[in-house]
Order: structure tokens, then C-alpha cells, then sequence
């Protein structure tokens, strides 16, 4: 034989034997209760104790590893979840491997806990904040549950949540939008309910193109347990108490869902504003803002599994949200003027209908689905407000606000192979609002009138090529909107149709991930931007602003993602570019502020988002957090400053003391945050909260202070052209004060969930 032939003829036996002694297997890790797949968890083999290959799931949860012809098991992990061994024997090649893992447990008293720990997923388009059974989220809001999220700001001053230094974002809950302010929302939801909230600052083409700055999902937890179920709950604290129940009745089949709630909140919010006007006027207010507010809630519905096939779910929800304002204003040190007292009492009463009905049609392959949705938002909303000035009567105005959004939605996703899927779908959302407005000693009313239509077409591509995950997609949106004022006698018309696309790319590493997104976005001119109707404080006036233009951005972020068993850390960059930013700008005149929104030029942001999270001791688990956001705005004649920035740190430390008792101790540090018009001081805070399980674990009772050494007032100093301004806040919610709550379980089983897709609603323009 030729010597040549014969170094081929080796070469190729080699390197069929080398072929021959590997096997590749493919599989999909997800979570056992919720039936989720679990991105970067870890899949090892090993013959015997010795390790051979490792490989981490993608965003979908999927790996494929090469294994040898002799091994002896593969061990499965990803942290908050309980490690699955599975022998070689157990594995067939010739199918995909699907492998589920448990939520780490605690066996009490036999009984199941779930983990203390609050986890960080990051997937393709979203990072996911798992709460679990976080101490710190016993017996709050959702609002003050946001402002443990170290990715979220919260700005209790003024009401707003901001992503990355921009209040410019949708919030969702199960993929809805709903007729009510963010604040007011947030205010309504325990965070309890929640299980989860999805920060999705790069959303793909399924979602609306407004919200610059990103979406807020969150998913609320589904009672789909088995059987019969009941469980009340109820908080007391520093002026508030609240008290509910959630239940169930589980037929397999079919189930039927029920909550109802009652809280109160009492707020006193002290406020001190030192001001000085460029002519030389000053004067210094002292404004006790006292908010309460009584929140009724109801909802039930049902889900109904048909033959495997159809899936179908029915939810009605009524809230009925009333609160009032109480702002007694003692103005000393008045250029020109005695002290004196001005008082504005104002109410709020909100009466909200939602309803929902959602249709499933399953085929036989799996994620192959046509789903079809349909939402009702009606709600009435009426404002009365009276102003007094040393004890007359010197304004006294009510504002009506009648709408109805209705929304429809159908989508239609392919598994077309185990490495490429699509998604396409459309929608139609409308919103009709009638606004009425009477200031005595008027008897005929203003009026407002908006009318907007939307409709949405998008199609997205998913694929796997190797440890590369592509989803890159399109959505193309029609906007018509007309606003009417009889007031001022104007009509707006507004027609817009744009395309924006989007992309998201992430490679796997071993034990992590690397990924990038871009999308474009938009934010349209709506109800809020030029309604004459606005009520605001009385200390500023509003001017609105029918020319404003759409405002556009370029997002871009990049994030890296490392999982080892006891450690995890992740570093998240971006850079945000925005076109003819709507802007809530702050000017004033000899002796008033006036606040209007405009076009303000553009803007350019970027900034780091980082974390890491380890075991010190089997008991004890702590996560440190940081983040930081700077803006450069172009127009610096149109603000202040023309450089903001936002910094927060977070450190974070859970402590199983005892079976029985869990310790959580986080602290908080903002170094000095600038805005366009303002900066506020650097602030600090310590929150402490305890947990113990009694009567075989079935009662939860928690403990929670909030900023135990006072070090969260917030201190803001505002300057315009004609106004310098110092603002001290001491906001209850933030600063010094304590929560008692309790919880009783009656049964906890298993869940079955419907896998209904998450929603995008429109959002009503309620104030």
C-alpha cells in the first residue's frame, strides 16, 4: 500500500473511532411548577466523580453536549433549584431530553418553603427579577416593592418609575396596561401577588413600540392549586392596614379563581420649600401633604382546559379606588406680604371595570398555538377640588374623566424546527375619552374629547445556530389620534405609520452568557402631552402644548452573565440616543413655576448596570448591586443642566437564623442624583425584616422597618431662570416607619398554569 494512502487510511479510522466514542444529546431544562425554561442553568457529566464535559442552557433553556460512550450520569443545576442527577442509563439518545428541576425547598415540619432568595435571570430581551418570598416585600405595594429592585427608580415626590434615568416607560401587569397612572397602579397591587417582574429594556417586535426607555411586566402569581383553596392575609403599619383573601377551586378541567381586598393608606408627607425669584421675592412654605385613600378590589374568573387542546380564560375586575388630599400651606417670610395659610382639599375616586377573555387552539406540535384576546377597560373618574386662603373660599373646580379602551389581539407561533421558530401576529387598540371640566361660578362645562386607534402587525424569527440564539423581528404600527377643546378651540389630528425593527443576539459560554439587543421606539403625543384639564399643585401652573412632535430612540445594551453553584454576577452595558425628546420642562415667571411638556432636542445616555450575589455561609446569602447613568442633552438653553446622572448601590443580606426565623438586612446609598432642572442630595437608608413560621408553618408572620436611622429625606434644589428653589421631603414610605403582616395558608399544592401569552395593552390617560 502507498505510504500516503495508508497516513489517509489512519487519519480517517481515527477519526471515525474519535466519532464513534461520542454521542450528542440534546435537551431542555425548565422549571417543574411553573413549567418555564431556565436560561445559563448547568449541565455536567460525569463518569463517576470525575467531571468530563459541562455545557449552560440558552435563553430557551436548550443545550446539546457531546458525551463519551462511557459515563456514569449527568448532574443538572441552576440557582434557587435543587440539583437533578440522572444515571446514562436513563437517557435515550435518540430522543430530546427533558429535564425538570424544583425550586430549592426547605422541609419544615414537613412542610414545603420556598427559598428566601430573590434571583436574576437575564434572557434574551428581558432581565427577570424572581422576588420569591423576599422579607423585604412583606406587607407592601407594588410601589414600594419597586424600590427594592436595585434596575428600577422610584421617585415618591412626584409619582414616577424610571428605567435607567427616564420615567419614559410602560407598565404591564400579565402584559396589560391599565387605565390608571403608574403610581396610582402600583399602589393598588401586594406585592404579595407578585411572582415575578420582567425589566424588558430591549423589547423585540411582539411589543408596542412606545415606552423609550423599556417595559415593566409584572406577572402576578396564578391560584391554579388543586382542589379547594383559601388563603386570607392581612398587614398592619405606620398608618396603613390592609386585609384580603385569594382562592380557588381546582376540577382539573376547570378552574375558578377568586381575590378580594381592602387597604387604607394614610400618608403624612412633610414638605418644606425654601424659594427665591430673580426680582428678590421670597417666601417659605411648609406643606404637610396627607393622602388617604381606601382601595376596594375584586376579582374572579375562570380557566377551562378542553381536551388538550383549547385553553380558554374568562377574568373580571373591579376596583373601586377613592383618596383624598389634604394640603394645608403655611407661607412665612412673603416678600411684601403677611404670613398666611392656603388650603386645597382634593379627591380622587376612581371606579375601574376590566374584563378579559382569552382563547387557545393548541396543534399537535409542541409551541405550535394560535391565540386570540380580547380586553375591556371602562372606567369613571372624578377630581372635585376646593381652595382656601386663610379659611375663603377662593377656587372651587370638579374634572370628569369617562373612558373606555377595548383591545384586540391575535397571535399565531410556529416551532418549525428544534432550532427555528416564528411568531406573527396583529392588533387593534382604541381609546375614547370625555372629559368634562366646571370651575364655579361657571354652570356650563369645558369639554375635552380623544380619540385614538392603533394598529400593530409584527413578525419575529427565532433561531439557533450553534451557541448562538438569533431573534430578530419587525413591527409596523398605524397611529390616528384627534383631540378636540372647546375651551380653546382647537383640533388636533395626528396620523402616523412607522416600521421598527429589532434584534437580539446571545452566545453561551460555559456556566454564562453574552448578549446584545437593539430596537427602535417611539413615544407619540397623547392625552397627558396637550390636555388643557390638568390638575395640578397649586404652587405651579400648567400650560399645555398641542404642537408637540413624536419623539424617537436607538437603544443598544450588551450584557454579560456568569453562573457558578454558589455565585453568580452579571454586568449589563447600554446607550440610549433620543430624537426630539418630549420633554417635562420647568421654567417660571416673577413669582410661579410653569411646567408644560415640549420637544427639547436630543438626548444621549448610556451607563452600567452590575451585580454579584454569593453564599458567605450555608445560611447566609448576600447580592451587591450597582448602577450608574449619565445623559448628555444637546439643547442647553431649553434646561439647567445639561449632564444628568443617577447612581445607586445596594447591598442585600439574607440569614436563615433558625428553621423558624429568616433575617433580611438591606442597605441602600444614592449618591448626589442631577436632572434637567434639579438635583437631590445624596441619601442613605437601612431596612431590616424578620420572619417567623408558627402553627406547622402554615402562619407567616413578618416584621419590617423601614430606614431605621432616618437618613432618607429627600433634598432637592431646583433652579430655573427666574426661580431658585430648595425642597425638603420626608416621605413616609421611604423614610422611618414599620410593618406588621401575616399570612395563613390553608393548602398549598402543586400548580397547573395556563399558558396564555403575555398582553400589551394600551395605556388609558387617566390622572
Amino acid at each position: 500500500m502507498n505510504p500516503k494512502h495508508f497516513l489517509l487510511f489512519l487519519l480517517f479510522t481515527s477519526s471515525q473511532l474519535g466519532t464513534a466514542q461520542e454521542q450528542r444529546l440534546k435537551g431542555m431544562v425548565h422549571n417543574n411548577q411553573s413549567q418555564e425554561s431556565l436560561p445559563f442553568a448547568t449541565v455536567v457529566i460525569f463518569n463517576g466523580d470525575k467531571l468530563i464535559e459541562g455545557r449552560v442552557t440558552n435563553d430557551n433553556g436548550e443545550f446539546e453536549i457531546r458525551t463519551p460512550t462511557i459515563f456514569s450520569h449527568l448532574e443538572i443545576s441552576s440557582l434557587g433549584f435543587i440539583m437533578a442527577i440522572i444515571p446514562s442509563s436513563d437517557i435515550d439518545f435518540n430522543t430530546k431530553l427533558r429535564i425538570g428541576l424544583n425550586p430549592q425547598v426547605e422541609a419544615l415540619d414537613e412542610v414545603v418553603l420556598k427559598t428566601e432568595r430573590t434571583t436574576t435571570q437575564q434572557k434574551l430581551d428581558r432581565k427577570i427579577i424572581n422576588l420569591g418570598s423576599d422579607l423585604q416585600q412583606a406587607g407592601v405595594n407594588a410601589l414600594e416593592s419597586f424600590d427594592q429592585i436595585p434596575e428600577v427608580q422610584v421617585d415618591m415626590a412626584n409619582g414616577t418609575v424610571a428605567l435607567r434615568g427616564s420615567d419614559n416607560i410602560r407598565i404591564l401587569v400579565n402584559g396589560k396596561l391599565t387605565p390608571q397612572l403608574a403610581t396610582e397602579l402600583l399602589q393598588q397591587i401586594p406585592a404579595s401577588q407578585i411572582d415575578r417582574v420582567e425589566i424588558i429594556t430591549a423589547p423585540s417586535s411582539k411589543y408596542r413600540a412606545d415606552g423609550l426607555s423599556g417595559l415593566i411586566n409584572i406577572i402576578l402569581k396564578e391560584k391554579m392549586d388543586q382542589g379547594l383553596n383559601f388563603n386570607p392575609n392581612a398587614t398592619t403599619g405606620t398608618r396603613r392596614y390592609s386585609f384580603g383573601m385569594d382562592a380557588n377551586y381546582n376540577l382539573s378541567f376547570i378552574n375558578f379563581r377568586l381575590n378580594a381586598s381592602r387597604s387604607n393608606l394614610r400618608t403624612i408627607n412633610n414638605q418644606t420649600i425654601d424659594r427665591n425669584f430673580s426680582n428678590d421675592n421670597k417666601e417659605t412654605i411648609f406643606t404637610p401633604n396627607i393622602f388617604d385613600g381606601d382601595i376596594y378590589r375584586i376579582s374572579g374568573g375562570f380557566d377551562a382546559f378542553l381536551k388538550d387542546r383549547h385553553e380558554f380564560s374568562f377574568t373580571i375586575d373591579h376596583t373601586d379606588d377613592s383618596h383624598n388630599y389634604f394640603n394645608e400651606s403655611l407661607y412665612t417670610g412673603v416678600t411684601d406680604r403677611d404670613d398666611f395659610e392656603f388650603l386645597r382639599v382634593s379627591d380622587h375616586f376612581h371606579y375601574i371595570n376590566i374584563l378579559n377573555a382569552n382563547y387557545r387552539l393548541n396543534f399537535d406540535r409542541e409551541d405550535h398555538f394560535v391565540e386570540v384576546d380580547y380586553n375591556i377597560n371602562s372606567s369613571n373618574n372624578d377630581y372635585p377640588l376646593a381652595d382656601f386662603e386663610d379659611g375663603v373660599l377662593v377656587k372651587e373646580q370638579s374634572l370628569t374623566e369617562n373612558f373606555v379602551l377595548q383591545s384586540l389581539a391575535m397571535d399565531h407561533n410556529l416551532t418549525i424546527s428544534d432550532k427555528l421558530s416564528m411568531e406573527t401576529g396583529f392588533s387593534r387598540n382604541t381609546q375614547n375619552l370625555d372629559s368634562k371640566r366646571l370651575q364655579a361660578p361657571e354652570t356650563i362645562p369645558d369639554r375635552f374629547t380623544y380619540d385614538e386607534t392603533l394598529w400593530g402587525i409584527y413578525s419575529s424569527l427565532r433561531m439557533g445556530l450553534g451557541k448562538f440564539q438569533l431573534q430578530t423581528g419587525l413591527r409596523w404600527e398605524q397611529f390616528k389620534s384627534e383631540s378636540i377643546n372647546a375651551e380653546k378651540n382647537f383640533v388636533v389630528n395626528r396620523d402616523y405609520s412607522n416600521i421598527f425593527p429589532s434584534v437580539h443576539l446571545s452566545y453561551s459560554l460555559r456556566n454564562g452568557s453574552l448578549s446584545m439587543g437593539y430596537n427602535k421606539r417611539i413615544s407619540r403625543p397623547n392625552f397627558h402631552h396637550i390636555n388643557a384639564f390638568q390638575i395640578v399643585n397649586p404652587l405651579y401652573v400648567w400650560e399645555f402644548n398641542p404642537n408637540i412632535t413624536p419623539e424617537y430612540s436607538h437603544n443598544i445594551e450588551f450584557n454579560y452573565l456568569k453562573r457558578l453553584e454558589n455565585m453568580g454576577w452579571g454586568l449589563t452595558a447600554f446607550n440610549r440616543k433620543r430624537q426630539d425628546v418630549i420633554l417635562w420642562t420647568e421654567q417660571s415667571t416673577v413669582d410661579q413655576q410653569v411646567f408644560r411638556y415640549e420637544n427639547s432636542g436630543a438626548f444621549n445616555s448610556y451607563g452600567l448596570e452590575a451585580f454579584i450575589d454569593f453564599k458567605c455561609f450555608s445560611f447566609w446569602d448576600t447580592r451587591v448591586s450597582f448602577n450608574h447613568y449619565i445623559t448628555h442633552i444637546d439643547q442647553s438653553e431649553s434646561v439647567t443642566w445639561d449632564r444628568t446622572f443617577a447612581t445607586r448601590f445596594q447591598l442585600k443580606n439574607t440569614m436563615n437564623l433558625s428553621k423558624k426565623i429568616t433575617l433580611d438586612i438591606t442597605y441602600f446609598h444614592n449618591p448626589k442624583q442631577q436632572n434637567p432642572f434639579n438635583y437631590i442630595q445624596s441619601r442613605s437608608r437601612f431596612d431590616i425584616a424578620a420572619r417567623a413560621r408558627l402553627l406547622q408553618n402554615r402562619l407567616s408572620l413578618n416584621l419590617r422597618a423601614v430606614d431605621i436611622f432616618n437618613q432618607n429625606i429627600l433634598e432637592r434644589y431646583s433652579q430655573t431662570s427666574n426661580l431658585s428653589q430648595k425642597t425638603t421631603w420626608n416621605i413616609q414610605m421611604q423614610t422611618r416607619n414599620f410593618l406588621i403582616s401575616a399570612n395563613y395558608k390553608l393548602f398549598e399544592n402543586n400548580q397547573k398554569n395556563r399558558n396564555r401569552k403575555d398582553r400589551n395593552y394600551n395605556e388609558a390617560p387617566i390622572e
